[in-house]
């Protein structure tokens, strides 16, 4: 485990946490720059437009992404939702993604 000083907070990452992470961040991009980059730009900036998130904060809010996503691409969500869970099909911990993909699958 790492830990980081900064100021007053102490921060701890787990490495196995923070590659799930980045596998997670990875699919979704993939995913938005396969669709077509203007998408992917669209996606960032309404997140932290109206979220104040970035994709790396999706795997704790997975609505916002959710919302942004069907507000966007409407009918072709579930389109945006497959290649998600295509990109994370055989990579990381399962048990990282199941909570993110039953929120975006609801």
């Amino acid at each position: 485990m790492i830990k980081r000083y900064n100021q007053d907070m102490i921060y701890s990452v787990d490495p196995d946490q923070a590659i799930n992470k980045a596998l997670l961040v990875f699919s979704i991009e993939a995913a938005l720059v396969r669709v077509g980059g203007p998408y992917y730009d669209k996606v960032i900036s309404r997140l932290e437009k109206e979220y104040g998130l970035h994709i790396s904060d999706c795997d704790k809010n997975p609505q916002a992404l959710k919302q942004i996503l069907q507000d966007i691409f409407g009918k072709s969500y579930q389109q945006i939702f497959n290649e998600i869970k295509l990109e994370l099909d055989g990579v990381g911990n399962k048990d990282y993604y199941t909570s993110f993909l039953t929120a975006l699958a609801q």
